[in-house]
């Protein structure tokens, strides 16, 4: 609304407004504050200049995040000591962190359980087919096993046979060779048989 025209004005509101009007641009240029060249008090880092860009560098930034923390506060500082148990207004804090359930609902537990009993049923299951399997897996073996055993015995007994019956052959070719001996004699009397009856034909 409208100010009355007999309304008092305040003084400090009154002066402000004065300051204002009569205040000179020049004069705001001047009084603006510069940037110091050095910070007014002393920290653990390095400042670098680049141009109008002032840069710092931390030293143990991630040491000095931690200390700050509250929860290394509250471990570092003795549990009677209230100005410490206080999170500081520094350090980063979520909502809710740290707070415990007031309760466990008896359902989750029973879930829990159920979980685990098909987990245990589900392992047991799991086991005893790879018993199964492994069984299964041994007496292929042992089959495999015996049956090679059984062919290098057939094999045994196929070479043993094959040698005799060599043997048995050299035997025969031997007697053989012993009862063709009087053939020769009897080519050669064959021989000598021919020779007279050719000359007996020349002759006549």
């Amino acid at each position: 609304p409208p100010r009355m025209e007999n309304e008092e004005v305040p003084d400090v509101m009154t002066a402000s407004y004065s300051e204002i009007t009569n205040s000179n641009p020049e004069e705001e240029l001047g009084s603006v504050r510069r940037r110091p060249n050095r910070f007014p008090y002393n920290l653990e880092g390095t400042v670098s200049m680049d141009g109008d860009m002032t840069h710092f560098i931390a030293e143990n930034l991630e040491h000095k995040i931690k200390l700050s923390s509250p929860i290394a506060k509250s471990h570092d500082s003795p549990k009677g000591d209230s100005r410490d148990s206080t999170p500081s207004t520094s350090g980063f804090q979520r909502p809710g962190s740290f707070l415990l359930p007031s309760e466990i609902d008896s359902n989750v537990l029973n879930d829990v359980e159920m979980e685990a009993q098909y987990l245990a049923a589900s392992v047991d299951n799991l086991t005893e087919n790879l018993c199964n399997l492994l069984h299964s897996i041994s007496s292929i073996t042992a089959d495999n096993v015996e049956v090679y055993k059984n062919s290098v015995s057939k094999l045994t007994d196929s070479m043993d046979a094959n040698i005799k019956n060599m043997y048995t052959i050299m035997a025969k070719t031997e007697e053989i060779s012993n009862a063709i001996k009087p053939t020769k004699q009897l080519m050669n009397r064959i021989r000598e048989i021919k020779r007279l009856v050719d000359m007996l034909e020349n002759s006549m």
